[in-house]
């Protein structure tokens, strides 16, 4: 018997190494996209990565020469000679390579590709902020890319490509200021001075914030601690930021525990990097806060490994199992394992947990699952929550009494958030998103605020329940905002609607609450936005501060100009279509570098990723003229105000200058997108419904609105080029890296010249 357990055991590990090391959908068969636009799929995997991987890379991953790509890239009017970022091949840009090759690569040439092991990647899509979910959960089927001669129709294509591409413009391979360049303007220290980083008189006396550049990944083994540079604490702590958050995965802080809990061999390593870059804030006067979404679920194999395991198994969710936080054993190792951490990294500032959502951790953390556990079925599930944030807040006080614990509401049910408030210790700090739940009205629409709205002002109501209830309860009070961007519209690093910033400071100011959490992985630069919702300080209206604030920053002349500029610009956005799914789906991340795809893909858009054609799901709730509609009110606001800001660049002088030119580069990103988001939807729409058509009085009215968002996508394309070709920042964010670069506005030219010939019935 004993034998055969033995062997049982050897089996289910076995197994377990076996799962580890397979990819997310790796046995797949949905197709991937064509890309008819090209004349095959290698000038379409020349094109995408003549940017961002060196041509010995490429000839490696298609089987053949160096000359034979160089031949593929200049019959398509590309440059020979490459300009390649070292940081494409790092934890700064690998996302970008990565998306851009989905549809052209199967796993095993994208990990050629990238220089990733199986079980890096594995990690990062599942643990680097939900990256498999980004790219839709689906990896498309593609068969092993090699090289091939071309053929006479090729040859012919690519000459036809590298025609409009001259017309589009070569800028489009060598932009006028390489990407990344926004973040070598942190490598070196500006100024010896220390910032004097206080209280702000509005009474927010923790500012915690994400540096805007900062890796979501696993940024601790860089012993450079290079996406922290000085620069960037220095920067951020002008504007009034005394705090700031980094991801984290606990097992990968501690070493595997006697008790089976799992651990990670380089934790040693990674708390040396977390006490390097404690002492490194510290000297700006900023703390370090840990994202404690804990414990994270693991895939049945791992439980199945041994019965120790199999005792801590909670429900199946999504093909993981969580862990079962009514086994006493389970909270203990939370305690035992943030006392681990803060004991060894001393000056940690705290954490912040997120318990009801997010990556799947326990039982509780999935609301409608939970009751099909025989434990926690059995129990309250405020009691369940409350439970979960106590062990966490034991094990950071138990080693670091002065840490900050700060406990977030986020995704608790509304009739559970009164009793879990109550049982929280009394040594933490509650949270809660501002603007949630405040009612709208966009287009004759009625909605709700959920989150990541800077175009709706918080407070909303369960908020302000909220903080009632933690405050009779005896709690300290933060607020989640968004200050600089959001995933309304998350291009740029802030976005000039200063007026909405600043009603949202005098609200909170005056509703008393002690704390602001400043931003998620996006809208953590330090900018104008900060610095004006720092500098608020009560005794004038938001009007005033803003006025005030305007004239400071670039000068009397030019300030009116911008101080009007903003008024539109906050005016236009107020008009945003929000829905929560809207923020997560809509093509307004990638703006005018969507494809215009001639067929159905029938691929649905993902979260923050690839909106594809799925313009059903960028609307929502909205109907689709009404969606239009408000997001060129959008454009139409942010129109006003560029108009506005080129006045005020005329005006400006020196330094006063530079800082108009940034605003108006942002405001000219931000409408471009709206408008072009808009013209989507209206292409795709026209283009569904011709193909179901039959009348054809109807079909050329539809190819009349397709021609016409065509024409209209090509001049937004032409404009948005030297916008972002000049600007290394649009376009970037820490968790997505670049949702495109200016090659990809060459490919999304192509796309609608494309369209156009479908629509004449060429090719």
């Amino acid at each position: 018997m004993k034998r055969v357990l033995t062997f049982l055991l050897l089996v289910a590990i076995c197994c377990s190494d076996v799962a580890a090391q397979k990819l997310p959908d790796e046995d797949g068969r949905t197709p991937a996209l064509e890309f008819s636009y090209f004349p095959h799929r290698q000038y379409a995997f020349v094109w995408r990565n003549w940017s961002v991987v060196e041509k010995g890379k490429l000839a490696e991953i298609l089987a053949t020469t160096v000359e034979n790509v160089e031949a593929l890239a200049t019959s398509m009017g590309l440059p020979k000679k490459q300009t390649i970022e070292k940081e494409w091949a790092t934890h700064r840009g690998y996302i970008t390579v990565l998306r851009r090759n989905w549809h052209l690569l199967p796993y095993e040439q994208i990990l050629q590709l990238l220089g990733m092991s199986r079980e890096e990647l594995k990690f990062r899509l599942v643990e680097d902020d939900f990256l498999y979910v980004k790219l839709g959960r689906v990896k498309p089927y593609c068969k092993p890319l090699r090289y091939e001669k071309p053929t006479s129709e090729m040859e012919a294509r690519a000459k036809d490509i590298a025609r409009e591409l001259k017309v589009f413009g070569k800028n489009a391979f060598t932009p006028q200021e390489p990407r990344f360049e926004f973040m070598r303007r942190f490598e070196v220290l500006q100024s010896s001075e220390i910032p004097k980083n206080s209280s702000s008189a509005n009474g927010f006396d923790l500012k915690i914030a994400f540096p805007y550049f900062s890796d979501f990944g696993d940024p601790l083994l860089d012993k450079e601690m290079g996406s922290y540079p000085e620069e960037m604490f220095r920067r951020l702590a002008e504007v009034g930021v005394n705090g700031i958050w980094l991801h984290t995965v606990l097992r990968t802080l501690v070493t595997p525990d006697e008790k089976g809990f799992p651990g990670d061999a380089k934790a040693a390593e990674r708390i040396k990097g977390l006490q390097n870059l404690v002492n490194r804030a510290a000297k700006y006067g900023i703390r370090i806060f840990l994202y404690m979404n804990e414990p994270r679920s693991m895939e049945p194999e791992w439980f199945a490994a041994s019965p120790e395991r199999a005792a801590y198994a909670g429900v199946e969710v999504g093909g993981k199992v969580g862990f079962c936080s009514s086994n006493p054993e389970v909270l203990a190792w939370l305690t035992r394992s943030l006392n681990s951490v803060f004991t060894q990294v001393k000056g940690l500032g705290g954490i912040f947990t997120i318990s009801a959502s997010e990556n799947y951790t326990v039982c509780a953390s999935r609301y409608k699952y939970y009751k099909k556990c025989p434990h926690c079925g059995k129990e309250s599930y405020a009691k369940l929550i409350s439970e979960l944030n106590r062990a966490m807040e034991q094990g950071v006080h138990s080693a670091a009494p002065s840490a900050e614990v700060i406990v977030w509401d986020w995704k608790w049910p509304d009739d559970e958030c009164k009793e879990i408030i109550d049982n929280l210790p009394k040594g933490c700090r509650f949270m809660s998103v501002s603007e949630w739940s405040k009612p709208i009205n966009r287009g004759g629409v009625e909605s709700t605020i959920r989150e990541y709205s800077m175009s709706a002002v918080g407070p909303g109501p369960r908020a302000v329940r909220n903080w009632g209830y933690a405050r009779a309860a005896g709690l300290k009070c933060m607020a989640k905002v968004q200050i600089n961007s959001t995933w309304e519209i998350s291009i740029t690093p802030s976005i000039p609607v200063m007026d909405l910033v600043a009603q949202h400071a005098e609200n909170l100011s005056k509703e008393g609450v002690g704390g602001v959490f400043l931003s998620w992985s996006l809208g953590g630069y330090p900018s104008e936005n900060l610095k004006l919702f720092q500098s608020f300080d009560g005794k004038k209206s938001a009007n005033e501060a803003v006025e005030k604030f305007a004239r400071e920053e670039y000068g009397e002349r030019a300030g009116a100009l911008v101080r009007e500029a903003w008024r539109e610009c906050s005016k236009g956005f107020e008009e945003y279509p929000y829905h929560i799914n809207v923020l997560y789906y809509g093509p307004h991340h990638v703006g005018p570098s969507n494809i215009f795809y001639t067929k159905p893909t029938k691929y649905a858009s993902t979260m923050v990723g690839i909106p594809y054609d799925h313009y059903n799901k960028w609307r929502q709730i909205y109907p689709t003229e009404v969606w239009c509609s408000q997001m060129e009110r959008c454009a139409d606001g942010f129109a006003k105000g560029v108009a506005l800001l080129e006045k005020a660049l005329k005006e400006a002088k020196g330094e006063y200058r530079e800082r108009v030119a940034v605003q108006l580069s942002r405001a000219k990103a931000v409408q471009i997108h709206f408008r072009s988001s808009a013209v989507q939807a209206r292409f795709f729409e026209a283009r569904n419904l011709y193909l179901k058509e039959k009348d054809e009085k109807k079909r050329e009215q539809y190819r009349a609105t397709m021609r016409k968002a065509c024409e209209e996508e090509l001049e937004l394309i032409k404009a948005m080029l030297p916008v972002v070709s000049a600007d290394s920042e649009i376009a970037y964010e820490s968790s997505n890296h670049y949702f495109y670069i200016p090659a990809d506005l060459g490919e999304a030219y192509l796309s609608v010249q494309y369209a156009l010939r479908w629509l004449s019935g060429r090719r």
